[in-house]
């Protein structure tokens, strides 16, 4: 099981956690990622029999038609930050869990 072989990466948010919400708000689209992030936790446990790893990572908040011009990166740096996230995802222990995909830590263990 690892990210070079069948994986399933789903692409969440920071805004989805519950324990960190501060600011309220923007509820379908805080519903619709912590719903996501439900979807690959059982996902990570349904598939584990077929070594196909399931997680999910947060890219920060980029500056996108949806980040805005406000937001702190850019694609480039997004994408660069997560690569080393993904490289390092190589088994099941990985499987299910929340990264933050630019400062590479676990937000959320499934």
């Amino acid at each position: 099981m690892s990210c070079s072989k069948a994986a399933i990466i789903n692409i969440s948010t920071g805004v989805a956690s519950i324990t960190e919400n501060s600011s309220g708000g923007i509820y379908p689209y805080r519903a619709s990622k912590a719903a996501l992030n439900m979807i690959t936790s059982n996902l990570s446990l349904d598939l584990k029999s077929d070594g196909i790893l399931c997680t999910a990572i947060h890219p920060g908040w980029v500056k996108t038609d949806l980040g805005g011009p406000n937001a702190l990166i850019s694609t480039e740096e997004s994408v660069k930050g997560m690569m080393p996230v993904l490289e390092k995802l190589r088994g099941d222990a990985e499987s299910g869990k929340f990264y933050h995909g630019v400062k590479g830590h676990v937000i959320f263990r499934g």
